[in-house]
């Protein structure tokens, strides 16, 4: 079953149908993804980044990460898919962190909606993360 759901997951790098948004997936260590963002994220292609992420947090890997550095634009709606992708990465007992970088327009947003998941520098060096959990034994 894995298999035939790994040959589902979108190829990337991938845009959005207004040309407004970029993806790219990226596997800097075993067990870890991060999605990089560029562009803008708002009610017409935040569906696009929930569909990318949620396919990896459906994969065997343990730690996803959403990498904002490069996002130029997020909204209310981002910041939506965003909550809802934490939750996701919560009931799939995956680890998930967000690297907001330096964007006016991010920072903003977080200032007056903070999440637990926010860690800057998280997609540049991995050093702050902890490792993924190991699997618990039964």
């Amino acid at each position: 079953m894995t298999a035939a759901h790994t040959a589902r997951l979108p190829a990337l790098p991938s845009s959005d149908p207004t040309g407004m948004l970029r993806l790219r997936v990226r596997h800097p260590a075993p067990g870890t993804a991060v999605v990089e963002v560029s562009g803008e994220v708002d009610l017409a292609t935040a569906p696009r980044l929930a569909e990318v992420v949620e396919a990896r947090l459906r994969s065997t890997v343990s730690l996803v990460i959403v990498d904002l550095r490069r996002t130029t634009f997020l909204g209310v709606a981002g910041l939506r898919v965003l909550i809802r992708l934490k939750l996701l990465a919560a009931g799939a007992d995956k680890d998930f962190y967000v690297d907001p970088g330096t964007a006016p327009a991010v920072r903003r947003l977080f200032s007056l909606f903070p999440l637990d998941c926010i860690r800057s520098g998280a997609a540049e060096g991995l050093t702050e993360i902890p490792l993924p959990r190991p699997a618990q034994k039964a």
